[in-house]
């Protein structure tokens, strides 16, 4: 008879103390959501659940600790899906996954994995020892893999949407459709978290305590170089209802004093925001809440509504002030639209930041002077630059593959290499980003003082005056690729 798996353990592997960006300069800490999902469909199986959170840990001996202490029957190594540092698959979490890996296998305990890399490149963790890589959304795969550990024989087939390896041998179950009714998941554990140490480290850095939340999972849209591997070309949303209640039991629960709702696209259904701030007001809920979503969809009527409900901030996907690029990128989006929507966002008294992407393919020194032109032009509040990232399942990564360096992957959330043949090297997007980053800030200070003003032309134009240097001999075009 097998031996009963009755006690699941939960992990990720995404220590804030491997990333020095979000450490220090960030430093805004968020328990696993992921990981509290499937807990809580696990908890309502009445399966037993513990959590090792890795976020605001030490390092592997806690790991260890929470090892010997709760004894599982399984350990699953859940990274969180819905927040942008894990969908960026970086190597010092790979590799603290590996070693997981290692320390559970030394104590015979069964592993599954799920996670954005593990699905694009279930190897590495399958070889380091993994039984098991969770495809897809995590929650019913994870509970029916529990119960079919716990049949007698193990006859019936695998649950759909698993890598597995047995004695060596690959092998793939049927795939896993997406689950379109996820108002009927049990709300997210957060009785796992260790919610004081948390509010002590926002406290002690911010000043408040912030949480996270997810409406919604996946996107739509098809820019073309958005790696998808939970939930593919797919957008699945939670009712307001189910959100209002989440946002209340939070409340009762941790006195969160800001939200993150970390979905790629907020309020996509159209009307969904107005309904939100109606029910947000109805319960008088007003937490000050941040999210991320698109230029095109801000609209006066959705603005209105997002600050009723209590956004303080928006992040849109810019990528470029170039419409060339974001034509290239498949963005379906246009700068006028991006305009647009900095103007209503700004006559709301919302924040306002832009996502900045560089190196895009075909990129070339004149448009990164159009997206420096645009920052200057539109002041958006903050901006977030980064530099075009190839991942597997991507379009963009299928044009370059053929020109990637032997490095495929940061290694951490401030690497920003090219690890492509891109138009420049990754020390001039490195000088780009610092250049832009303090320029708006001393803009923003000082908005109409022309000294303020040529001083900040006369530095870009010495850093444009030192591009050939920097250019990368036989970088990737669209003709090539």
């Amino acid at each position: 008879m097998n031996k009963q798996t009755k006690r699941v353990l939960l992990a990720n592997a995404f220590f804030l103390n491997n990333d020095p960006k979000q450490l220090v300069e960030k430093f805004k800490p968020y328990p696993p959501l992921a990981a509290l999902y499937a807990a809580g469909s696990l908890r309502a199986q009445e399966i037993e659940v513990s959590l090792f959170d890795a976020t605001l840990s030490d390092g592997l001996p806690d790991f260890i600790g929470a090892v010997e202490k709760f004894d599982p029957d399984l350990l699953l190594i859940c990274e969180d899906s819905f927040n942008f540092l894990s969908k960026m698959c970086l190597s010092h979490v790979r590799e603290t996954t590996i070693d997981m890996i290692a320390l559970a296998k030394a104590r015979d305990i069964p592993i599954a994995i799920n996670s954005s890399d593990a699905a694009d490149s279930p190897k590495p963790y399958l070889d380091a020892g993994a039984e098991f890589v969770i495809l897809g959304e995590v929650e019913t795969t994870l509970v029916e893999l529990v119960n079919w550990l716990n049949e007698e024989q193990q006859e019936a087939e695998l649950p759909a949407g698993l890598i597995y390896n047995h004695n060596g041998q690959w092998g793939r179950s049927v795939r896993r459709n997406t689950n379109r009714a996820i108002d009927n998941l049990p709300q997210p554990y957060w009785d796992l978290v260790d919610i004081e140490k948390y509010r002590k480290a926002w406290h002690q850095y911010h000043g408040y305590y912030g949480v996270n939340i997810v409406t919604t999972r996946g996107c739509p849209y098809r820019c073309n170089w958005c790696a998808k591997p939970i939930w593919g070309q797919q957008y699945v949303c939670h009712s307001p209802a189910y959100i209002v209640e989440q946002i209340k039991l939070l409340q009762q629960f941790a006195q969160p004093q800001h939200i993150w709702f970390a979905d790629d696209i907020f309020g996509l259904k159209r009307g969904w925001i107005e309904e939100f701030a109606q029910l947000m007001s109805e319960a008088k809920l007003k937490t000050p809440f941040m999210i991320q979503t698109r230029a095109d969809l801000m609209t006066t009527s959705t603005v209105n509504a997002l600050k009723s409900a209590g956004c303080q901030e928006v992040w849109l996907g810019v990528e470029s002030g170039s419409q060339l690029i974001l034509d290239s990128m498949d963005k379906d989006l246009t700068l006028k639209q991006v305009s647009e929507a900095r103007t209503l966002l700004r006559d709301c008294d919302i924040s306002c930041g832009f996502f900045i992407q560089l190196g895009y393919l075909n990129e070339d020194i004149e448009q990164i002077k159009q997206t420096r032109e645009m920052i200057v032009d539109m002041l958006p509040d903050e901006i977030g630059v980064s530099v075009s990232y190839p991942l597997p399942g991507t379009g963009f990564y299928d044009k370059v593959k053929a020109r990637m360096s032997n490095k495929t992957h940061w290694q951490d959330s401030n690497d920003l290499d090219a690890v492509f043949n891109a138009t420049f090297t990754s020390d001039f997007y490195r000088r780009i980003r610092n250049h832009l980053h303090q320029e708006l800030t001393s803009l923003l200070r000082n908005p109409d003082c022309q000294n303020t003003q040529k001083h900040w032309q006369n530095q870009w134009q010495d850093l444009m005056s030192s591009a050939e240097s920097y250019r990368n001999r036989l970088s990737t075009t669209f003709a090539e690729a």
